[in-house]
């Protein structure tokens, strides 16, 4: 069964702010995007490579502060797409 990011599929806004200055941090996208010019391109399965001991069901997104340049790496966990897609599990 297929599994989605909620973050990727634009289900969920990120809201953390920054340890270093408090404000606000910017979703990048995920971290496979800057590995080189195709990554995006690539099959599903280079997001699914364990980047830093994740597996298949993290998805690593970066986070950047515009303000004081802190970056840092968060994984998020991927969802079952039929869970996702269910009327009956969605909330107001």
């Amino acid at each position: 069964m297929e599994k989605l990011c909620i973050l990727c599929n634009r289900l969920y806004k990120l809201e953390i702010n920054c340890p270093a200055c408090g404000r606000s941090l910017q979703d990048l996208g995920v971290v496979q995007d800057f590995y080189d010019p195709y990554s995006p391109y690539e099959d599903q399965r280079i997001y699914q490579d364990g980047y830093r001991g994740y597996t298949e069901d993290c998805c690593v997104h970066m986070l950047y502060c515009s303000d004081c340049g802190w970056q840092e790496f968060r994984p998020i966990k991927r969802l079952l797409e039929s869970l996702l897609l269910a009327p009956d599990h969605l909330q107001p």
